[in-house]
């Protein structure tokens, strides 16, 4: 099993979508991270990581209300990648995490 645990804060506020007999709680993560290049300068760079919450029939969407831009959060989850083509027709890709469980930092 590849399973991925990052902390980070909220981009957005958490949207809930419906797909299908599930719901969506779909948000953005930003993560820094600080390290020296090889003049020693410190260089912090910031991923920008898309997670959802699947919720299915009967399963409460109450988290998507605590999921604030800003917030600071844990999660814990299954990454999954994804490549698109961008506006200047160059393929990227961007990283998911189906999230499996949270954590509220602050």
């Amino acid at each position: 099993m590849l399973k991925i645990i990052l902390t980070g804060s909220l981009g957005n506020d958490a949207t809930v979508k419906d797909v299908g007999n599930k719901k969506a709680i779909n948000f953005h993560v930003a993560v820094s991270m600080d390290y020296k290049d090889s003049n020693g300068k410190k260089i912090e760079k910031t991923e920008w990581v898309k997670a959802v919450i699947w919720k299915y029939e009967g399963r409460s969407t109450k988290i998507a209300d605590y999921l604030k831009k800003g917030r600071k959060v844990l999660i814990e989850g299954i990454p999954e990648s994804e490549a698109y083509k961008s506006k200047d027709d160059e393929i990227k890709s961007s990283l998911h995490v189906n999230v499996k469980e949270i954590e509220l930092l602050n």
